[in-house]
């Protein structure tokens, strides 16, 4: 019996019960934003990074910042970029070609990503970075009084439900050591931040969510549902339904790639290569619809030689690229998934997208002028060296999202009519002003030749973000600035880095706000947090008002 007892001990082990006054959870630039946020209000901060890197997609390879209209965020963003300018001046002075190419510290190479992040945590000395630590359990206190562990969330698409039922307390979590396999910390706080993309701490500690896209009618949203929209174009075509469906937007890599050869590594054949995924593509090149490299991926200049590689849509006018990096449908499972699956889902999308750029190097089928422009093209050296060279994070582009105390949904980027201005928000406490940018849902579909279902890309002017999005439904201590309360397409504006870092510096001052006037940052006074956050430098209103002459 003794042996046993000891071998249950040795694989599990508790450790003391650590204490902060904000932990947050996952340290990519929404969490780092928190983190920073928080403590430059005196909190003693805890974050807890599951990998073993900084800095979540954007140090993971996401370098072409997506922003429009850079007035439309400030605060902690614009101390990230003012440090990246900072590094490149430094380093190759103020002429240099790295400076212009930063594009004033939104364009980067992803390991300064890290390093500027990493600096920003340790520019605070009451944060605490833990790496290599997954949250595996909340334990929340109900109207009882009693402590115990959480029942997970429940998922609920469609139109909100009258009651979502009972509201607990998040009083800690616990997080295993994933370099001491076994090993489990709990951490107590007053208030919990979930930065994850996917919503993970939200789901566990009990907050309602949902996955996939709602039905035209449950919003009223004209781009809501199953839907064909050609690129940039805004008119559903025939046989869009606006059903609802299980889907989330497609993922991909965003890798880097260099020419530069004193710098470059050989892309590799995947072992779990399938040349069929690449069957339309290869169709295009046979009709000599495809004849470079460039048609088929984008590339977006960095500094030192490296390019940033996305995915690229079909043209409206040749449909090409047919297919891209983009893996639909095999990605809809990612947001409630186990850390296996994700794995398994991780593997499958790397061995496809690496799998892409060998075929346009080598296959036979792919004319020599393609491959010898492809061929030019290898990993860089200096980035991911503890990963193969090869990128440590997805482009999780939509995981769960939350019931919070208000849905984001595309209605709210119409113009109120006396004004022809958004509405604006009492409790606005950010902006957003990218478009509406879905990429694929599903598959190519030839019947579909020019576009790829689920993609659209909606304009619109800027518009606040209320607080009450990320304060979940049913469980008090937390917010949500990542996986935040949207339909499908509300969240497609807002799920730029630029926006999560705004959203989390709100989540940091509030945290504080709540905590030190001695409330829940549910009842907080967001008119103080939103005054703190115009102090720092933060935008929580932008609006064009310029006119346009007539005849232009």
């Amino acid at each position: 019996m003794k042996t046993i007892f000891t071998l249950l001990f040795t694989l599990t082990t508790v450790l003391a019960a650590e204490q902060a006054d904000v932990v947050v959870v996952t340290a990519n630039p929404a969490g780092v934003a928190a983190a920073v946020a928080a403590a430059k209000s005196g909190a003693k901060i805890i974050v807890l990074e599951e990998s073993a890197h900084v800095g979540g997609i954007l140090a993971g390879g996401l370098t072409n910042t997506d922003i429009r209209k850079h007035g439309a965020v400030g605060g902690l963003y614009n101390e990230f970029k003012r440090r990246i300018v900072g590094h490149y001046t430094t380093t190759y002075g103020a002429d240099s070609k790295q400076v212009k190419v930063c594009k004033g510290g939104n364009m980067f190479e992803p390991h300064i990503v890290e390093k500027t992040f990493r600096d920003m945590l340790a520019a605070e000395k009451n944060i605490t970075l833990l790496q290599r630590h997954r949250v595996v359990s909340a334990s929340v206190v109900g109207s009882d009084g009693v402590e115990k562990i959480a029942t997970p969330g429940k998922r609920i698409d469609g139109a909100a439900p009258k009651d979502f039922g009972p509201t607990v307390k998040l009083v800690s979590i616990t997080a295993e050591d994933l370099s001491k396999p076994g090993t489990k910390t709990e951490f107590r706080a007053a208030t919990f931040i979930d930065c994850t993309y996917e919503g993970d701490l939200a789901a566990l500690a009990g907050v309602p969510y949902r996955v996939g896209r709602e039905s035209r009618a449950t919003f009223g949203e004209p781009h809501a549902g199953h839907i064909y929209v050609r690129f940039k174009d805004y008119n559903p075509l025939p046989g869009s339904t606006g059903e609802a469906d299980d889907g989330i937007q497609a993922f991909c890599f965003r890798f880097h790639l260099t020419k530069d050869k004193a710098n470059a590594l050989p892309v590799e054949k995947p072992g779990a290569f399938d040349r069929d995924d690449y069957r339309h593509v290869l169709a295009q090149i046979a009709e000599g619809k495809i004849t470079r490299f460039n048609q088929v991926i984008q590339l977006y200049e960095m500094p030192n030689g490296k390019f940033e590689v996305n995915s690229d849509h079909p043209h409206h006018d040749t449909g090409v690229p047919a297919e891209s990096l983009d893996l639909a449908e095999e990605n809809w499972r990612w947001p409630e998934a186990d850390p296996a699956e994700r794995e398994r889902i991780f593997a499958r999308y790397w061995s496809h997208n690496e799998g892409l750029v060998w075929l346009l190097q080598n296959d036979p089928a792919v004319p020599q002028s393609i491959r010898d422009e492809a061929s030019q093209w290898g990993f860089p050296k200096d980035e991911f060296t503890d990963h193969r060279h090869r990128r440590h994070h997805i482009y999780v582009r939509q995981g769960r999202r939350i019931w919070g105390e208000y849905t984001l949904t595309q209605n709210d980027a119409k113009p109120v009519f006396e004004t022809g201005l958004p509405a604006r928000f009492a409790d606005g406490i950010a902006v957003t002003e990218f478009e509406f940018d879905s990429h694929a849902v599903r598959k190519f579909d030839p019947a579909y030749p020019l576009l790829r279902p689920g993609y659209f890309f909606i304009s619109h002017d800027p518009f606040q973000l209320p607080y009450r999005i990320l304060v979940p439904k049913c469980v008090e201590g937390l917010l949500v600035p990542v996986a935040c309360s949207a339909s499908h397409v509300g969240y497609q504006t807002l799920r730029m880095e630029p926006v999560f870092m705004a959203l989390g510096e709100a989540c940091g001052i509030a945290a504080m706000k709540a905590q030190r006037s001695g409330t829940t940052v549910r009842a907080v006074d967001v008119k103080s947090v939103q005054r703190e956050i115009v102090k720092r430098g933060g935008v929580i209103l932008y609006e064009n008002t310029a006119m346009v002459p007539e005849g232009l």
